[in-house]
């Protein structure tokens, strides 16, 4: 499924603000996925970051997915390490930096990391 960046960026740009206020919950769906969800009204919706390690001739690959309550795809954006407009290049940022964020917060690695020095103190 390939889509126009122009159809989804404000919805990833408005997705990354807030998972970096801490306004949307992240949690692992599956080894390196990462999910939210977005209840409200007559509409829900949730989003679906995963991590595509790239093989001999394919580089890392980030994948956004947001889906409705049906399940259906709404549209799935994935990076680009040769983009061929600025818009697609901003977009992968976007993702990237979302998955990140997703993943920090969905592990609790900030938490995790301060109980690892307390433990190293102890030692």
């Amino acid at each position: 499924m390939r889509s126009d960046p122009a159809e989804y960026k404000e919805v990833i740009k408005k997705l990354l603000e807030k998972t970096r206020q801490r306004k949307v919950d992240w949690e692992q769906a599956y080894s390196s996925s990462f999910r939210c969800m977005l209840p409200g009204g007559p509409e829900s919706f949730h989003f679906t970051i995963s991590y595509a390690a790239g093989s001999n001739f394919e580089a890392d690959a980030f994948t956004l997915r947001m889906s409705d309550q049906g399940e259906n795809v709404i549209f799935e954006a994935t990076t680009n390490d040769l983009p061929t407009s600025p818009a697609e290049e901003e977009v992968s940022q976007m993702i990237e930096e979302i998955y990140d964020l997703a993943r920090r917060q969905a592990l609790r690695v900030e938490r995790k990391l301060e109980q690892a020095s307390a433990l190293l103190d102890q030692v």
